[in-house]
């Protein structure tokens, strides 16, 4: 994987945010409001060569790739740039493609001023163009033709809500249009082109929208209310964090695309649409929450925001409603549709997990052909009622249980990577990681705070599939503050004796061992009177107590009375236990693939191919594509975060939230979807499975049971919202 610019592509976009900074800035912006365009940033923008950087050399640009042109089109949007810089860009690209040279060098020059109609003059005679208050020319699509549109004698910048130089170039006598090609390569030219505006504007709105979110964490660290920072405020901290997340997931799509195009992929076109139909709601809520985050202050004329707060909506409205695009993405991946895509040029990013990883993939999806019969299938589960002694064993003996730890601990040093590829293969078998899962992380937490007779007691028992552990860390009272514990731990000579109650200790009936949270000093700040300890269940004085949930798992309760734990199983130093949860903790809250939200994509897809609507299958309704099309953006964005936050980790990244980005986002919008899809097909989607006439074997009923439970495990979306305010917005601590 990789998901850095080159050295030459981090140039160019310090170069153009430095250039916009000032060339932009909010005095230029408004002062071009009335106009919606900027001569001398123009001029400037000449200067740089910005409108030829997708124009061959031979025609006089520099022919760089389009990734370079969505860099300087994210700092353009972060800087509100006025006049249609998108658009003049694809048009001299297109107009070299179709052998007009010439006028594309007057773009590049300056000499001429040329927008692009994104909708055909067929559908939209009387189109409204971005630029076109200044723009003399237009290149547009007419039937199988594209054509040079003259400005209207009375076209002139339009009052608008964000001011980016909107007119309506009216069909009438004065407007003239001069036939540029016509045919097949013509038109596909102009697809090619309309693709690549979508991309260049998406990369601009997410700049906005990032801009936005940056002013709006700014103030919130500035203002006092209440005798308090208002960014302590967790009504204003946690909007701003989901907000963010959203908001990076549009530039992570757009680098997918470029990636997808470049390298063939057959969902490429789809990924495209997803970015453009993902850009304009997650900007438009990262300004909406960022204005609100000013208070009064933020309808004020006076205050940047609402700049950004008008603009997030226009720039990609000028092709009409962006929920249109979610049809694009259902007839791009599931009904054959296949448009023409721009040439990206060189794309150094690669969202695939490499050689090695397909190389494991294939290793580990042997063993499940191999060896999970039906006699295990029948055992499977998505929980942790679905771990199985014996065949943990052979996952153990096969080297699949813990590959990505050291030799010397029994694994084989697996690649971050391909751990990956193992999780997805394990998903794709159906069969459950959550044992396995929670026994890695307490392993790999022992491998560093354990003493060393401790290490040589239970690691080889962990590593050879006869182990495994739960977690003893929440407590009725407590909840997520899990440094709130009460479970008390005594010395008592070597020993140390344990009384308490925990909650929710998944696993416990199945485990071997429980990682315990306790209080060992009452007195200390609650931060520093704990000791983590690794307590053998079959110890006396364990109860255990089942708890069925809501969505098929079973959990429980456990109690401990007067439970004697030699002080070998202490992990860490006394009092020094939440350095060690902390460790263990910061791996369990990475991003992981987003299966439940994959399954219920999948599940959508064949419900539709399967079912008649109106005498035709479902797919092919509006209403059903604009859903499924909803639905595949979000699994495309849980994706991208997901991957983006399993390359941080692998290549040691400072933490900038991106686990508890992947996280909140798939977990929340898990909800989302599936509430979603069980309307969408109810009302059988309300039968279980099993019951006559369910469709998809319960699968939308079950989605909505099991949907909350992800927001809540492994730290609930409140903490992941103040970790990712914390760490990707700078915002102070909103947690105690």
């Amino acid at each position: 994987m990789n998901l850095d610019f080159t050295p030459e592509q981090e140039l160019l976009r310090d170069t153009f945010a430095d250039l916009f900074a000032v060339e932009s800035a909010p005095d230029r912006v408004r002062k071009a409001e009335e106009t919606g365009f900027d001569p001398e940033l123009w001029s400037r923008l000449v200067e740089t060569g910005t409108f030829g950087i997708r124009v061959p050399e031979r025609h006089g640009g520099s022919d760089l790739g389009l990734l370079e042109a969505t860099i300087v089109l994210f700092e353009a949007g972060r800087r509100l740039a006025s006049g249609p810089i998108a658009e003049s860009i694809v048009a001299a690209r297109l107009l070299s493609e179709l052998g007009n040279s010439d006028l594309a060098a007057q773009i590049v020059s300056g000499e001429k001023v040329v927008t692009f109609a994104v909708r055909p003059l067929d559908r939209d005679p009387d189109p409204i163009l971005a630029g076109g208050g200044e723009a003399q020319l237009a290149v547009a699509r007419r039937g199988d033709e594209v054509v040079l549109l003259g400005r209207p004698s009375g076209a002139a910048a339009a009052r608008n809500l964000g001011a980016p130089g909107l007119a309506r170039w009216a069909d009438d006598a004065s407007r003239r249009i001069e036939p540029l090609a016509r045919g097949n390569d013509a038109t596909d030219a102009f697809s090619r082109a309309l693709e690549e505006w979508k991309l260049l504007i998406a990369s601009y709105v997410a700049g906005l929208g990032r801009e936005a979110l940056r002013i709006g964490a700014a103030y919130a660290i500035e203002r006092i209310q209440f005798d308090r920072i208002i960014g302590t405020f967790q009504a204003i901290a946690h909007p701003l964090a989901e907000a963010v997340t959203e908001v990076d997931a549009v530039q992570l799509l757009v680098h997918e695309a470029l990636w997808a195009i470049a390298n063939h992929r057959p969902q490429a076109a789809g990924i495209v649409s997803a970015a453009f139909a993902w850009a304009t709601p997650a900007a438009t809520k990262a300004v909406r929450r960022s204005l609100h985050t000013h208070g009064g202050y933020g309808l004020s004329l006076e205050y940047d925001i609402q700049l950004y707060y008008r603009r997030a909506k226009t720039v990609a409205l000028v092709a009409g409603d962006p929920s249109d695009e979610l049809l694009e993405i259902a007839d791009r991946l599931w009904n054959g549709a296949n448009p023409p895509l721009p040439d990206p040029g060189a794309v150094p990013f690669d969202f695939e997990l490499g050689e090695r990883a397909d190389a494991y993939r294939a290793r580990v999806r042997a063993f499940f052909e191999e060896n999970l019969t039906d006699e295990f299938r029948a055992h499977a589960h998505f929980s942790w009622d679905g771990h199985h002694p014996e065949f943990n064993r052979k996952l153990a003996a096969a080297g699949l249980a813990f590959p990505s730890w050291p030799r010397e601990y029994g694994g084989e040093d697996r690649t971050v990577y391909e751990q990956m590829a193992l999780e997805e293969e394990f998903h794709r078998a159906g069969w459950t990681t959550h044992a396995l899962g929670t026994t890695r992380m307490v392993g790999a937490t022992l491998r560093k705070f354990a003493n060393d007779e401790l290490k040589r007691e239970v690691l080889p028992r962990i590593v050879s599939g006869e182990a495994v552990t739960s977690l003893g860390y929440t407590e009725p009272a407590a909840g997520s503050d899990i440094a709130a514990a009460q479970t008390r731990a005594v010395r008592d000579g070597d020993d140390w004796i344990i009384n308490g109650q925990k909650m929710f200790t998944s696993g416990a009936n199945i485990a071997q061992y429980v990682f315990l949270l306790t209080r060992t000093d009452p007195d200390a700040k609650k931060h520093r009177g704990l000791t983590m300890f690794l307590v053998p269940f079959d110890t006396p004085g364990i109860e255990i107590q089942a708890v069925h949930t809501l969505s098929d798992e079973r959990t429980n309760i456990t109690y401990y009375s007067d439970v004697r734990v030699p002080d070998r199983y202490r992990i860490g130093e006394v009092n020094g236990g939440w350095s060690v949860i902390g460790y263990a903790l910061e791996l369990e809250h990475g991003g992981t693939y987003p299966k439940h939200l994959l399954d219920l994509l999948d599940a959508a897809v064949r419900w539709a191919r399967n079912t008649q609507r109106n005498g035709r299958p479902a797919i092919e309704d509006p209403r059903v594509k604009e859903r499924l099309g909803r639905v595949a953006t979000h699994f495309e964005a849980a994706r991208v975060l997901a991957r983006r936050s399993l390359w941080v980790s692998a290549e040691g990244r400072p933490n900038r939230g991106e686990g508890p980005m992947s996280k909140l986002f798939q977990t929340e919008i898990l909800v989302q979807d599936a509430q979603d899809l069980l309307d969408l097909t109810a009302p059988a989607s309300l039968l279980r499975q099993g019951e006559p006439g369910a469709i998809e074997d319960g699968e939308f009923e079950f989605a909505y049971r099991l949907a909350p439970a992800p927001t809540i495990y492994a730290g609930t979306s409140e903490i992941m919202r103040s970790i990712i305010a914390q760490f990707a917005l700078g915002l102070p601590r909103s947690r105690s």
